[in-house]
């Protein structure tokens, strides 16, 4: 049984986050990195991860301008990317349980 630690974030959805949105780019003329929680949409289920991706329309590289339906709200350059948050049973990983 999970133990719930976050929601997804899209406005009215009732579902448990699989994953963390996370906001890439790369600078190519300084060699920065951007790397940070989405603003709009921390975290995110199965289901408006796979809709964000399929929705989204634009330059899909670092650097690009990417129009995502949940992410990315604010229009900064670059990607949306997504880290698999791990499922806890009480106190313990689920890895740890095996």
């Amino acid at each position: 049984m999970w133990v719930e630690t976050h929601r997804c974030a899209v406005e009215g959805c009732p579902n448990l986050a699989a994953y963390e949105a996370v906001h890439y780019d790369f600078d190519v003329a300084e060699g920065a990195i951007v790397f940070e929680p989405d603003d709009a949409c921390p975290t995110i289920c199965v289901e408006h991860a796979i809709e964000n991706e399929r929705r989204a329309v634009g330059d899909r590289r670092p650097g690009g301008l990417v129009e995502y339906p949940y992410t990315n709200q604010r229009a900064a350059p670059g990607l949306t990317i997504y880290r698999q948050l791990q499922p806890h049973y009480g106190d313990e990983l689920v890895s740890q349980r095996s």
